[in-house]
C-alpha cells in the first residue's frame, strides 16, 4: 500500500485558472490590438506558478503523511513494546514455578490465557480505522481468537499459518519522492509466533510434560524478546527517517512559498479586474482621439480655401 500524491480537485482548480488566465489575455489583446495585454501576468510566470503550486501542493501531502505515519508507527512501537513485557514477565513466572514449591501451575495456566487474550486485543487493534497488524491487507483483523486454537502440544513447531490472518506483505508508504518505508511488523513477525506459542505452552501443563514445557516456553520467550527488540529498533528508525524528511519537505515548503510569492501570480478577481481598467483606458482614448479628430476636421473646414 503506498501513499503517493495525486492530482486533486485543488490541483485541478489551478490548471483550470492558468486556462482561464490565457482565455483573459486573449480578449485584452484583441480589444487593444496586443498593446495592453502585456500589463497582464506573463504565462510564462502563471506556467511557473501552477508548477510550484503542485509541487508545493504534494509537499503538503507528504507533510501530513509523514506525521499520520509516524503516528502509526507509534502505535505499533506501543505495542510490540507491550509484547516485550509480556514476554519477559512470562520468563519471570516460569522461573518461580520452576523454583518455588509454592508456585501453582494453574495460576501460570490462567495467567497465560489472560496474556492470550490481551495478545488478541494488541494483534487485532486498529489505527484510523485500519489493522495495522494485518500487513497489506488492513481491512481484515490480523489473527484469530487466540484462546480458541487447539491445545498445543509440546513439540509442536512454531507456526504463525495456526493463528494468522493477514497479509504477508509489509504496509510500505512513501515518504517523500525518494524514500519508501514499511512497517515491518505483521502479526505473523517470528517474535509474536514465538511469544504466542510460548504462551500456548503454558496453558496447559500436565505432570508429566510441567518441565519440558517450561524450558521450551522460556527458550521461545526469550527469543521472543530478542526478536522483537529488532523490531523496535527498526520502527525507531523508521521514525527518525520520517523525522529528517519532516524536516526537508518544511524547508522545501518554505522554499516554494518564496517562490510563489516572487513569480507575482495574479488572481481571476484581480485579472478581471485590470481587464475592465484597460478596457475602460482604450475607450477614454479612443473618445479623446475622436474628438481631436473632429476638431481638426472643424478647424479644416474653417481655412478659407
Amino acid at each position: 500500500m503506498t501513499n503517493a500524491p495525486y492530482l486533486n480537485a485543488t490541483q485541478y482548480n489551478q490548471l483550470t485558472a492558468l486556462r482561464n488566465e490565457r482565455s483573459y489575455q486573449a480578449a485584452a489583446a484583441e480589444l487593444t490590438s496586443g498593446g495592453i495585454a502585456d500589463g497582464y501576468s506573463e504565462v510564462k510566470n502563471v506556467q511557473q506558478f501552477v508548477g510550484q503550486e503542485l509541487i508545493l501542493d504534494c509537499v503538503e501531502s507528504y507533510k501530513d503523511s509523514a506525521v499520520l505515519n509516524k503516528q502509526r508507527m507509534g502505535f505499533v512501537s506501543t505495542q510490540v513494546a507491550t509484547m516485550r513485557d509480556i514476554a519477559i514477565e512470562l520468563q519471570g513466572r516460569i522461573s518461580q514455578l520452576r523454583s518455588s514449591p509454592l508456585a501453582k501451575p494453574e495460576e501460570l495456566s490462567m495467567w497465560c490465557n489472560d496474556k492470550l487474550d490481551q495478545l488478541t486485543s494488541i494483534l487485532n487493534g486498529k489505527f484510523d480505522g485500519k489493522y495495522l497488524m494485518s500487513g497489506t491487507a488492513s481491512n481484515v483483523p490480523s489473527t484469530k481468537d487466540l484462546r480458541t486454537l487447539s491445545a498445543m502440544g509440546l513439540t509442536d513447531p512454531v507456526d504463525s499459518n495456526l493463528y494468522y490472518l493477514g497479509s504477508t506483505e509489509n504496509i510500505t508508504f512513501r515518504a517523500d519522492d525518494n524514500t519508501l518505508i514499511q512497517t515491518t511488523v505483521r502479526g505473523d513477525n517470528l517474535g509474536v509466533a514465538e511469544l504466542i506459542f510460548s504462551l500456548r505452552l503454558c496453558t496447559n501443563l500436565p505432570a508429566t510434560e510441567k518441565d519440558d514445557r517450561l524450558k521450551r516456553a522460556n527458550d521461545l520467550s526469550l527469543q521472543a524478546h530478542e526478536d522483537l527488540v529488532v523490531v523496535n529498533g527498526q520502527l525507531d528508525t523508521n521514525i527518525k527517517i520520517l523525522d529528517q524528511t519532516e524536516d526537508s519537505l518544511l524547508e522545501l515548503e518554505q522554499k516554494l512559498t518564496e517562490n510563489i510569492k516572487e513569480i507575482g501570480y495574479r488572481t481571476q478577481s484581480e485579472v478581471l479586474n485590470d481587464y475592465v481598467q484597460s478596457k475602460t483606458q482604450v475607450e477614454l482614448t479612443r473618445y479623446v482621439t475622436t474628438s481631436l479628430l473632429n476638431s481638426l476636421k472643424d478647424l479644416i473646414k474653417q481655412i478659407p480655401a
